[in-house]
């Protein structure tokens, strides 16, 4: 201190005034890059939370999608006649005595093909009589279907075995129309199976477990027994049960996994309805289609479902992108072999990759959250945002991630900058303070001034100097390091926007506002709305001897005369699956009306039926269904979002078109109370109407008089 008091004022000032730049430059540097650290990585999380909520809402959608999907099959005609006819097409197969030729012929197939390939995966059992078939429907089924058709793609598509048997004419009937189904839908497989037996009576794909038992046939202990057997069990016809992911040894140990309903003809329980899901169609709703980078998750970042046994129910980024790499990687990771060619061979990471992380352990007890946790598959930690999934019957988390290194590296740029901007500041601080030291007392505390007002946050502080010296150039410095400062900070809102937006392209702008307000499930209630629902006559028959291109035409022209009544009526249309359409009035703006102006649709939905078969030369009647009451509507959607409806009002809705008459439109009472005095009503008595009894209805034949809409 007593060598310093003999400085003179100039180094003395020197000496203050390069303190006071560096101390300025690394408080406003540290203030700035602490709080720009913690502000991209909050919104980094906040990105991610928004992805996983959307995910969620995707998936979980999807899956209800299933459920009711699944549920109307099981429900339908078609299906029904179906089960009845293969179960005793099986039954006559089952009394006729196998030949000997054929006995062989299947036996030397699993002995010689199918065993040998399970001891390659290494999952045989220890004999191969634990897989061979018993009855004699297998043993002729599998030789007709499975054994002279080696090839899985040549046994989806062959629609008979060209036997002649009473199998192969059933077979022969619906195998195109329940192929098309998954193909359009995106399934795998679909089963019927006899309730009272548990034998797969028919699949599309043919596997060994076609013409089994599921009760006491080799795969007794599979998830798709499992799933058959709460269907055999439940009384209930609208029940449907989801199986979780398991290695299936009819399909070579792949992981699969199942959803089924049980079939009932009234009273009668007559089988279960099976669908294998596409794990495809799960990645392409979690990797959005392998959009990650347009979703915002970057180079690194990714979505996954994790089951309560801590493994992937989706396929990690880095297997698709990369599957060698990915193996290669976990083998470093001292992943054991058996893990590895499992991966190999099935090029999945389904049940194969283990996440135990305690954010999965959270998001499976039920918490929602974000977190830094250890490295998964670029060697780095990684951000986490993690919920549970609400799927009825399944324990599942979901969880979006990015690698650390990749969220904060505007941080690393920043830090860089902040490093060449100082040793410029510093070198024009000397300069400045050699030449013109008496006049830096005033350039400094303006800058000290400046360098208080940006830590404490103010970006705008500017440093004014008359002359155009080095003490000016030190002032343009500082002020451009507070412009860079803004221009950054401007950058990050424009990031903000850009996240925004992101959330926008991925979900309507009101879904995704309510979703960011906390919502988890989009649902409304509307106390009183008419639902409709419209059927083609013998729609099946027609197709199964009608071009596609002609379906399609057909449906298109008269399904786009029913939108222009919709429209015009102001009646909003909900859906259509197939030649059934959905139409609802009431919602999402109620309307006093509703029940007129849909009695009017239907008519001209049976009027513009008519008069187009006429067109098309051919004979077209619609079965229509209205019932007025209380729902529930929400969107629900796999690859694009939709509308739908849910409750006893719909249910009844479709009930009364399924059990209506060809050309007729079929009403229960609360819509022929609202419109008995202005519409005509034919009395129809007593209907037996599945999970409601006997309910009387009536059949809707013309208008009377205007009542504000016209038919």
């Amino acid at each position: 201190m007593k060598k310093f008091a003999h400085w003179s004022i100039r180094y003395k000032l020197l000496s203050l005034l390069l303190l006071l730049g560096v101390m300025t430059f690394l408080v406003t540097g540290t203030i700035a890059y602490i709080k720009y650290l913690s502000s991209l990585k909050q919104d980094v999380l906040t990105q991610l939370t928004g992805i996983r909520r959307s995910k969620a809402f995707q998936i979980e959608s999807y899956y209800q999608t299933i459920h009711s999907h699944v549920l109307t099959l099981s429900e339908d005609r078609m299906f029904v006649d179906a089960m009845r006819e293969f179960r005793k097409a099986y039954t006559e197969v089952n009394g006729q005595p196998i030949p000997s030729a054929m006995l062989e012929a299947v036996t030397d197939d699993y002995r010689h093909s199918f065993y040998p390939e399970m001891q390659q995966l290494k999952i045989a059992r220890p004999r191969v009589e634990d897989y061979l078939v018993v009855t004699p429907a297998a043993f002729q089924l599998q030789y007709a279907y499975i054994v002279k058709n080696p090839n899985p793609q040549s046994r989806r598509d062959m629609e008979t075995a060209g036997d002649g048997s009473s199998y192969s004419q059933v077979h022969a009937k619906y195998h195109r129309a329940f192929r098309r189904i998954i193909e359009s839908f995106g399934y795998y497989d679909l089963y019927l199976i006899d309730s009272s037996t548990a034998r797969v009576v028919y699949n599309v794909s043919k596997d060994r477990d076609f013409a089994t038992s599921l009760i006491n046939g080799p795969y007794r202990d599979s998830n798709l027994a499992k799933v058959v057997r709460r269907c055999v069990d439940t009384q209930n016809p609208d029940d449907v049960f989801f199986s979780d992911f398991e290695p299936y040894e009819a399909s070579r140990g792949e992981p699969t996994q199942y959803v089924a309903s049980p079939i009932f003809d009234g009273q009668e329980r007559l089988g279960v309805l099976a669908l294998q899901l596409s794990t495809a169609a799960i990645d392409d709703v979690m990797t959005g289609k392998r959009g990650w980078v347009k979703d915002g998750l970057g180079q690194t970042g990714q979505s996954g479902i994790i089951g309560d046994d801590y493994k992937l129910r989706t396929n990690a980024r880095l297997f698709l992108e990369d599957p060698e790499g990915f193996i290669a990687m976990q083998k470093e990771d001292g992943v054991g072999e058996d893990v590895l060619n499992r991966i190999r061979t099935y090029k999945t990471t389904i049940l194969q990759v283990p996440m135990r992380f305690a954010s999965v352990k959270a998001a499976l007890g039920g918490q929602e959250g974000t977190t830094v946790e250890g490295p998964l598959f670029f060697g780095t930690r990684t951000l986490v945002s993690f919920m549970p999934l609400h799927i009825e019957g399944l324990h599942w988390s979901i969880e979006s991630r990015m690698n650390l290194n990749e969220a904060l590296k505007p941080v690393s740029d920043m830090r860089r900058l902040f490093l060449w901007w100082g040793g410029g500041l510093l070198l024009l601080t000397v300069i400045a303070a050699l030449l013109m030291t008496r006049q830096i007392l005033r350039p400094v505390q303006a800058l000290a001034n400046a360098a208080r007002r940006v830590s404490a946050g103010d970006l705008t502080a500017q440093v004014e100097w008359k002359w155009k010296d080095e003490l000016g150039v030190l002032s343009d410095t500082f002020n451009s390091m507070t412009k860079s400062l803004r221009e950054k900070t401007a950058l990050i809102e424009e990031k903000n926007r850009d996240n925004e937006a992101l959330l926008l392209n991925i979900l309507p702008g009101e879904i995704a506002a309510r979703l960011k307000g906390g919502e988890h499930e989009i649902a409304d209630s509307f106390a009183d709305v008419t639902v409709l629902f419209g059927d083609l006559v013998g729609f099946t028959a027609l197709s199964s001897n009608t071009s596609a291109p002609a379906i399609v035409d057909m449906l298109n022209g008269l399904f786009s005369r029913f939108d222009r009544a919709s429209e015009e009526l102001g009646i909003e249309k909900i859906k259509t699956i197939g030649d059934c359409y959905m139409a609802v009035c009431g919602l999402p703006k109620p309307c006093t009306e509703h029940a007129q102006k849909m009695a009017c649709m239907a008519l001209r939905m049976a009027e513009a039926t008519r008069q187009y078969g006429e067109e098309k030369g051919m004979k077209l009647e619609m079965r229509i269904g209205l019932n007025s009451g209380p729902v529930v509507a929400g969107v629900i959607g796999v690859s694009k979002f939709i509308y739908d409806l849910w409750g006893d009002t719909v249910n009844l809705a479709s009930r009364m078109e399924s059990t209506g008459l060809p050309g007729g439109i079929q009403v229960t009472r609360s819509v022929y109370e609202r419109l008995k005095d202005d519409f005509e009503f034919e009395s129809r008595g007593l209907v037996k109407v599945k999970g409601k009894g006997e309910i009387e209805t009536w059949l809707l034949r013309g208008q009377l008089r205007a009542a504000g809409v016209s038919a």
